[in-house]
């Protein structure tokens, strides 16, 4: 089965480019990793993975998973219109996509998203990636919600304020809203397309589900490798994952995480550059999980063992 598209249809000198482009930001990625590591103390961080309890290990694997199957669920409620998808097809679509976006560079991984939803669903190029859009804009708004919430530059309350009266007053303001949206501008109807609305207001809920079990098991590894605060750690998970947002990540975010991290964690040099091999392995540890799920996907395949469902037996296009 083909999993990504060739770059043969491009012309050689394009892709002389785009593998030029690749390498030289993949070896600053991977420049920045080696200086974070360089006087980290691996012993520390060896003596602390050893005394870590199983459960926590297991419970930390469970969490990991449980975050593709939120996101599974949030595929089925985008698409429910096209059709029954199975759990499995959508399991199998969360797992190839983030393994896409993980080890392809420049986040063209991302592209793997319309190629796998055309595999289950009759929908259009155009669909997939207007869905791709708001899955993404779902998943920032998100994540930057729990970074206004979480890290400490307001109080508490004022933070709690300042959500609920934006909730209050999109609820309030909600039909001069949709009547703006209606409107013939350019601009309006150009975010009228984005913003579809194909899914319910579950998707919002389910990625809310699938950021705060990811942070939640980031900050218990972190914890356990680390020894510093629970509070401290999910803010470096949170400051981890926010560097995903960026458009240029190392290849499967080494370097750009790590340096995430630390900035969330808000401790000097001094005292974060022992710490640096542990962050580096809680990256590594969840990095495995995903891919083992990915290449269990595919193994699976190959032997023509997993349930998958073509776009012919959905019949709404």
């Amino acid at each position: 089965m083909k999993y990504f598209t060739s770059e043969k249809q491009f012309e050689p000198h394009v892709r002389v480019r785009k593998w030029f482009y690749r390498i030289v930001f993949w070896t600053l990625s991977l420049l920045i990793l080696l200086a974070l590591l360089r006087n980290t103390d691996w012993a520390f961080t060896f003596s602390q993975l050893l005394n870590i309890p199983s459960t926590v290990l297991l419970f930390c694997t469970l969490g990991w998973l449980c975050s593709f199957l939120f996101r599974a669920i949030r595929f089925k409620s985008e698409w429910h219109q096209f059709g029954n998808i199975t759990m499995a097809s959508a399991l199998r679509l969360a797992f190839l996509h983030n393994a896409a976006v993980v080890l392809v560079p420049f986040r063209v991984g991302e592209l793997g998203y319309p190629v796998l939803v055309r595999q289950l669903v009759n929908a259009s190029w155009q669909q997939c990636i207007r869905s791709l859009l708001w899955l993404r804009f779902q998943d920032s708004v998100v994540l930057l919600v729990l970074a206004f919430l979480m890290l400490p530059f307001l109080s508490p309350a004022v933070r709690i304020a300042f959500i609920l009266s934006a909730f209050f007053l999109l609820l309030v303001f909600k039909p001069w809203w949709i009547r703006l949206l209606r409107t013939r501008y350019f601009f309006m109807r150009q975010l009228r397309a984005f913003l579809h609305q194909r899914s319910n207001a579950w998707g919002w809920f389910w990625s809310t589900a699938n950021w705060t079990i990811k942070l939640l098991v980031i900050s218990l590894m972190l914890q356990n490798l680390t020894g510093l605060q629970s509070l401290q750690t999910f803010h470096g998970a949170l400051t981890g994952e926010l560097s995903a947002l960026l458009p240029l990540t190392g290849p499967a975010g080494f370097g750009t995480y790590e340096a995430g991290v630390w900035t969330g964690l808000g401790l000097p040099w001094q005292d974060i550059k022992v710490f640096m091999a542990s962050i580096f392995l809680t990256h590594l540890f969840f990095l495995i999980i995903s891919l083992m799920g990915a290449g269990l996907v595919i193994c699976l395949e190959v032997f023509d063992w997993y349930p998958m469902h073509s776009p012919q037996e959905h019949l709404h296009g």
